[in-house]
């Protein structure tokens, strides 16, 4: 079963619980059984309002200005004391919600780190704060990354460092979340099936030594997009196998980084 089928499921099973006309945002917080999943439908919310934001920021403006951040932080609060969300959008909102919560349950590292270069515009200490309270079991995590930009300049890091510091971490899958997903709707065991692209099995497909595999994954992981990340590894073939793009191994290594986009 994907993640997409049983987000589905899932939703078909509590969908008769849920009241879907006009949901106003104090009901957002009880609106399925699975508190996560109704943090996850407020921060795709949020996200999606901020990325609307700075895609149509005007270059005519200081947006870093105090002032001007102050006033936005403002008219963020007025406006999420309004929301209001319509019953023809408000399914694929919280199917959205149900994926990205199991995806942080089979794989936190991976989460993590794409849903934070995804959607903050800088990673630094005031903005892992501010993410950290839709993460209830993992706030430990964006304290131990809060603390360990402290040693970078200016606070920030890009995604590269990002992956490392989280890496850092050895984040297993998340029992108690799994625990809570499953008391809903059980998940299917093939969800938590990873996908191996350590050194030992791959090496005959790259010319080229652990060291600079490590690095070259490290690279891959840290492109904006899947086709970059696609290219790039493509490049990379050994010429033996850049006629042989149907081979177990590179179908592994494609579907494993595709996960992260």
């Amino acid at each position: 079963m994907s993640i997409n089928h049983y987000a589905t499921n899932f939703y078909t099973k509590i969908s008769s619980e849920i009241n879907t006309n006009n949901i106003t945002g104090d009901k957002l917080l009880n609106i399925t059984q699975c508190n996560h999943i109704n943090l996850f439908i407020i921060k795709k919310i949020y996200d999606d309002w901020l990325n609307n934001f700075n895609k149509n920021k005007m270059p005519f403006f200081d947006y870093d200005n105090k002032e001007t951040k102050e006033a936005q932080k403002n008219f963020m609060n007025i406006l999420s004391k309004h929301i209001i969300i319509k019953p023809n959008i408000i399914r694929n909102i919280i199917i959205k919600a149900i994926k990205e919560t199991v995806k942080l349950a089979v794989n936190p590292s991976n989460y993590i780190v794409n849903d934070t270069f995804k959607n903050l515009n800088e990673i630094n200490e005031e903005n892992l704060k501010a993410r950290k309270k839709y993460y209830p079991y993992h706030k430990d995590v964006f304290d131990k990354l809060i603390d360990d930009i402290q040693h970078f300049e200016n606070n920030t890091i890009g995604k590269t460092n990002l992956i490392k510091l989280v890496a850092k971490q050895n984040l297993n899958e998340c029992e108690i979340l799994i625990k809570e997903l499953n008391s809903i709707f059980e998940i299917d065991k093939s969800l938590f099936i990873k996908t191996d692209i350590n050194y030992s099995h791959n090496q005959e497909l790259f010319n080229m030594n652990k060291k600079e595999y490590d690095n070259f994954f490290l690279k891959i992981k840290s492109c904006n997009t899947f086709q970059e990340a696609t290219e790039i590894i493509l490049d990379n073939l050994k010429n033996n196998y850049k006629h042989k793009l149907n081979d177990p191994k590179l179908i592994k290594i494609l579907t494993s980084i595709k996960e992260n986009y």
